[in-house]
């Protein structure tokens, strides 16, 4: 895999929510812990409290939770993300949403809503070179 990968990830905690049932599947499933987080505190539209946590991991831990995420995910819906791969995309960057409720039973599915965002980044210098680097990059 390319040594300049960074993963940005970005999860919602609802004041309604505990980060404890979020926050140990994390660890369990991609070996990131809830301190590693940078954890910022929002105001909801109608008052409520909102953390976003968010991380960056580089080069050998991006490359270890790809492959973590990789696994994780059926085939079936592996299959049907790289087939439309092209809509992930916003610049040179890959967009993946995973299930936040599926994360607490540690268990990986895509969705768009309610979801952890994760933003791969790796240098494409070719437009016409991103899916293949991505798709090498994904393993496929």
């Amino acid at each position: 895999m390319v040594n300049h990968t960074e993963i940005t990830a970005e999860i919602i905690i609802h004041a309604t929510e505990d980060k404890k049932k979020i926050f140990n599947p994390m660890y369990e499933v991609f070996e990131i812990k809830e301190e590693e987080f940078i954890q910022e505190r929002l105001e909801g539209h109608f008052g409520n409290p909102i953390l976003m946590m968010s991380i960056k991991l580089g080069k050998k831990r991006a490359e270890e939770f790809i492959k973590k995420l990789v696994s994780k995910i059926s085939k079936s819906q592996m299959n049907e993300f790289l087939q439309n791969i092209e809509v992930y995309f916003e610049g040179s960057s890959l967009f993946i949403r995973i299930s936040k409720k599926d994360l607490v039973r540690k268990s990986i599915s895509l969705q768009q809503n309610d979801a952890l965002k994760i933003k791969i980044s790796t240098p494409v210098y070719k437009k016409s070179e991103l899916v293949k680097t991505y798709l090498e990059l994904l393993g496929q």
